[in-house]
């Protein structure tokens, strides 16, 4: 009777994959290198970085429905402190995600349209307000239609 194939030791280093061919491995390495060199990945971290504090979101979104906003209007809002509300708009500011208006003395916010991120943050707000598909922890809903 023949022997049984050998079997590799599993290890975290090891893939067991059938396909785990030399050819593969090959054009993996060469998309990890292209991942690595890739400086539009580095700035795109940047912005959803800045983006991805709840409250910087949840900001956005408030800015993208009211149009333009000062800066003590965010904070009665959200019930936080102004100088809280100005660190997260300069955080915004800083990836030109929200772009400043100044009136006299205040500083109106709004979503600048003219960045790209920004742009496709809009349209998932857009997206989820026309659709009623919402986006939560255990995954995505559909709004219930109105009876």
């Amino acid at each position: 009777m023949p022997s049984p194939p050998a079997r590799l030791a599993v290890t975290d280093r090891t893939c067991v994959r059938p396909d785990a061919s030399a050819d593969r491995a090959d054009e993996l390495r060469a998309v990890h290198r292209d991942a690595l060199g890739n400086d539009h990945l580095v700035a795109l971290s940047a912005y959803f970085t800045a983006a991805s504090n709840e409250t910087r979101l949840r900001m956005l979104y408030v800015l993208w429905r009211a149009g333009e906003l000062c800066v003590c209007d965010l904070a009665d809002l959200f019930e936080i402190t102004q100088p809280a509300v100005s660190r997260h708009l300069k955080i915004l500011r800083e990836k030109a995600i929200v772009v400043a208006r100044r009136d006299a003395q205040t500083l109106y916010y709004s979503v600048c349209t003219d960045n790209p991120f920004a742009r496709l943050l809009v349209r998932l707000f857009e997206e989820q307000a026309a659709s009623g598909v919402t986006l939560n922890l255990d995954g995505l809903t559909a709004d219930a239609p109105d009876a």
